[in-house]
């Protein structure tokens, strides 16, 4: 009847003594027994086990992709967009070409590739029978890729081989510097030195002494190192946080290690020290107990004389 539905603990149980024929007395040691076996009771029960805990804290930069990329592009930028890219790709094709057909030069109506080739094996001078070969197959692929109205084309076309871009952009710079005179080093330090004073400011794209630009390029050059730090501190604050969150249990597990191997090196140390204090110990001792015993010795012997010269 005392019993309330939620006392699971048995808390207000009278153990057979009747209330109103306590005293307050045994009231009150009733309520302190109770407490010390509730006491012992939350006592006996299993430590909480420590556990570490790892969150992964995604970057901001990575938020804001996926979010970009669940945003619908928009319809006009999409087209847009393959618009240019369908520009560059025919700008690509474009410079591919030969340079008449890049230009838009005048052709001939009539290719005959047999006669053009034929020509050019004529020729007694091996790099330009080479040239006049490569160039009979350019016409040849020229008139069969790109044919004009009214054009004839004789002979038997096979495609010519294709170059990648770089090799192409190579081929271009060997062909100008081999044709075009280099310049001397005096003239080139020459010219570099006449653009502007401070070498500092040429680094920078200023060739004049305008003193407006040299400021403007000096702030530009100053905020783009400016960002590139802040940028790097930023990147080198995240690359810290995921380490501390990766690596903190290791980081407590060195700090302990490092606590116990020092405090197993001092009493190791304070071990030899007692160890050499013994040892010189042991050696005073038996050092003094050969005296002592040769003291103990000649004493007995005089006491051994006194007593036979006492019976005498």
């Amino acid at each position: 009847p005392m019993r309330t539905p939620r006392d699971t603990f048995s808390l207000n149980q009278e153990d057979g003594m009747p209330m109103p024929s306590a005293t307050p007395r045994d009231i009150k040691m009733h309520d302190l027994a109770m407490r010390n076996q509730l006491r012992s009771g939350l006592a006996s029960l299993p430590k909480p086990k420590d556990t570490e805990w790892e969150f992964e804290i995604p970057d901001e930069e990575q938020e804001t992709a996926r979010a970009d990329d669940t945003v619908e592009e928009d319809a006009a930028e999409r087209d847009r967009r393959e618009q240019a890219i369908r520009a560059a790709e025919e700008e690509l094709e474009r410079r591919r070409r030969t340079q008449v057909m890049q230009k838009d030069l005048p052709r001939p109506p009539v290719v005959d590739l047999t006669m053009l080739l034929k020509k050019a094996d004529s020729i007694q001078n091996a790099a330009e029978a080479m040239i006049a070969r490569e160039t009979a197959l350019l016409m040849a692929n020229d008139a069969a890729q790109y044919p004009l109205t009214d054009s004839q084309f004789k002979g038997i076309y096979k495609p010519i081989e294709r170059f990648d871009d770089d090799a192409l952009a190579d081929a271009r710079l060997l062909i100008l510097s081999e044709t075009k005179p280099l310049p001397q080093l005096q003239q080139i330090q020459d010219f570099f030195e006449s653009r502007a004073k401070n070498s500092m400011l040429l680094g920078l794209g200023c060739y004049n002494d305008d003193e407006e630009e040299q400021e403007a390029a000096m702030r530009a050059a100053f905020d783009a190192v400016q960002d590139s730090i802040m940028a790097s501190a930023e990147q080198g604050a995240k690359l810290e946080k995921k380490l501390a969150l990766h690596l903190g249990g290791y980081q407590k597990r060195q700090k302990m290690l490092k606590d116990k191997i020092s405090d197993a090196s001092d009493a190791l140390e304070k071990a030899r020290n007692a160890l050499s204090g013994f040892k010189t110990l042991a050696i005073s001792e038996d050092v003094a107990i050969d005296r002592r015993l040769e003291a103990l010795r000649e004493e007995v012997m005089y006491v051994t004389k006194r007593e036979r010269e006492a019976q005498e």
